[in-house]
C-alpha cells in the first residue's frame, strides 16, 4: 500500500537505467471498478506529460505512446516486446526499460499520481513537479504494468484509450486541462468498442448514477 492515502494512487519508481517499478493503491475508490481508476491514472500520467512537453517534442512523445499501444493490442499475455519502451541515459545511451520489483528505497526518483474527486468527476492529479520527460516515462511504465494485469478485453480497451489520447493531442488541445484528454481518451475507446459490437470491460465502466 502507498502511505495512508484514501485516494486511488499510483507510484512509478525509477530503480536504475532501464529498470522501473510500479505500485498502486485503490484507496477508497471512486465508485467505479479499480480497473477504471488505474486506467485514468496511467492516462493521467501521460496526459500531464504531453501537456507539459515543448510543442516541438510532442510528435516524438506521441510516437512513443503509439508504439506502446500497438504492442499492447498485439500482446497475447500482456507483456510487450523488450525495447518497446526506451529511455536515453547519460552513460549507456538508449536502453530498454523493464519492470522490476518495488525497492522501497526513498532515495530513488519517483513519480506519483492520484485521483481526486471534483465537480466534473474523478480527476487524475500529479504530486510534486516531475519533468515532462519523467512523467511520460512513468506513464509508459504504468501502461506496461496495466497491460500485464489485464485480460484481452482490458488490453484492447487500454490500447484504444492510448489511441484516443494521441488523437486528442494531435488536434492541438494542449491548452486545455489534462483531465479533458483523459476523458476524451476514455470516450474514444468506448465509442470504438461499441461500434464494433464489443461489451465494455470494467476499466471503461462509469460510477453508478
Amino acid at each position: 500500500m502507498i502511505g495512508r492515502s484514501t485516494k486511488p494512487t499510483i507510484e512509478v519508481e525509477i530503480v536504475g537505467p532501464g529498470l522501473a517499478a510500479v505500485r498502486e493503491s485503490p484507496g477508497r475508490g471512486t465508485g467505479r471498478p479499480p480497473e477504471a481508476d488505474r486506467l485514468d491514472l496511467s492516462l493521467g500520467l501521460l496526459a500531464w506529460g504531453v501537456h507539459r512537453t515543448n510543442e516541438g517534442e510532442v510528435r516524438a512523445v506521441a510516437d512513443r505512446i503509439r508504439e506502446l499501444a500497438s504492442a499492447v493490442a498485439a500482446s497475447d499475455d500482456g507483456r510487450v516486446p523488450e525495447g518497446t519502451v526506451r529511455v536515453a541515459t547519460r552513460t549507456q545511451g538508449v536502453v530498454a526499460v523493464q519492470l522490476g520489483t518495488w525497492s522501497g528505497d526513498r532515495g530513488l526518483t519517483r513519480v506519483k499520481a492520484e485521483i481526486a474527486h471534483s465537480s466534473v468527476g474523478p480527476v487524475p492529479l500529479i504530486k510534486g513537479s516531475p519533468s515532462p520527460g519523467m512523467l511520460v516515462l512513468a506513464g509508459l511504465c504504468a501502461v506496461m504494468d496495466e497491460s500485464e494485469r489485464s485480460d484481452a478485453a482490458g488490453r484492447l480497451a487500454l490500447a484504444l484509450a492510448l489511441e484516443g489520447l494521441i488523437a486528442w493531442y494531435g488536434e492541438s488541445h494542449r491548452m486545455t486541462p489534462a483531465r479533458d484528454a483523459v476523458r476524451s481518451a476514455r470516450s474514444y475507446a468506448v465509442d470504438r468498442l461499441r461500434s464494433a459490437g464489443h461489451d465494455l470491460p470494467p476499466c471503461l465502466w462509469d460510477a453508478p448514477a
